[in-house]
């Protein structure tokens, strides 16, 4: 009960407007997450052609019905976007996001976002909301943490793979823009060499993981830094580093560690199994998200 006091109407009233958690219904009408979609734009086309920031640096865009501004320094990123008066939006909006930098904030997300609300109008009166845990901004604000990877240079480019034993479809398959396939094609290696010391549930538990990272790698992009640098490390290193090691054992050793490695290796897979779950609903928030925006942006007939 004490967890939840905070839900209370009547503490409503005590909360500052920018911490009061924005409602939907202002993105009721047919052009109410239109902006949104707008604004994600914006990110996606910086993230593809963003560079290393030294110095402040403004970006903007305007139109005929949409405006946006992201101003970027070395240590924040500051997002103003809104509608101009020209929007058929019923309730026109104003964004303002302000992120501190991985680079000067490497601690949690949440300490990232110093600020981040909405303020409209409606029935003649301004408000100002928070958007912060709002459904509709998360895709903004992981597109946020992208740009930062890629304006400060983190987001590596694949190796090109140098076995001259590869399969046409395997050079295709680790050649791939996504980076972590090669890894996956190379602890499929590592799992062969190790195969003959290996014991039947350290095997399954290996193959379990290399399928998990398959299915992990398909949506890369929705992974943070941090749980990329996961999925790499395992692949290319710690997975590699452990099987090479146990196959160095004497084979009485292997027999007495067989227990040891296959629970270190469930451990890994388990990792990857909370990372797929993660994938997986990012992936039904943005069809949500998508089945929200067009039912809006086409509503049924008897609406119109």
């Amino acid at each position: 009960m004490a967890k939840n006091w905070m839900a209370h109407p009547w503490v409503d009233r005590f909360v500052p407007d920018h911490r009061r958690q924005v409602e939907d219904q202002i993105f009721s009408d047919a052009h109410g997450l239109v902006m949104i979609q707008d604004i994600e734009a914006a990110l996606d086309r910086l993230i593809e052609f963003g560079k290393q920031v030294k110095t402040t640096q403004t970006f903007k865009k305007s139109g005929k019905t949409f405006y946006f501004r992201l101003r970027v320094n070395q240590k924040r990123m500051r997002l103003l976007s809104y509608e101009t008066y020209k929007s058929e939006a019923a309730i026109k909006k104003r964004v303002t996001i302000e992120y501190v930098r991985k680079a000067y904030n490497p601690g949690s997300k949440q300490n990232r976002f110093k600020e981040a609300y909405i303020q409209y109008r409606k029935n003649g009166e301004t408000y100002l909301r928070s958007i912060r845990k709002s459904r509709f901004f998360q895709g903004v604000f992981y597109k946020l943490e992208q740009l930062d990877d890629q304006l400060l240079g983190r987001i590596p480019t694949a190796e090109p793979a140098s076995s001259s034993a590869l399969t046409t479809e395997d050079k295709h398959f680790v050649d791939s823009s996504e980076e972590p396939f090669q890894f996956i094609y190379k602890t499929e290696s590592h799992i062969k060499l190790a195969r003959s010391g290996l014991s039947r549930a350290s095997e399954r538990c290996l193959m379990e993981i290399v399928q998990e990272a398959r299915e992990i790698t398909k949506h890369y992009e929705l992974l943070d830094l941090e749980e990329r640098y996961t999925v790499k490390r395992m692949l290319q290193k710690d997975i590699p580093s452990l099987l090479e090691a146990y196959r160095l054992l004497s084979p009485d050793s292997q027999l007495t560690r067989q227990e040891e490695l296959t629970l270190t290796l469930r451990q890994m897979r388990s990792t990857l199994e909370e990372l797929h779950h993660k994938v997986d609903a990012l992936k039904a928030e943005r069809v949500d998200y998508l089945f929200k925006l067009h039912e809006k942006r086409y509503p049924p007939k008897d609406q119109r």
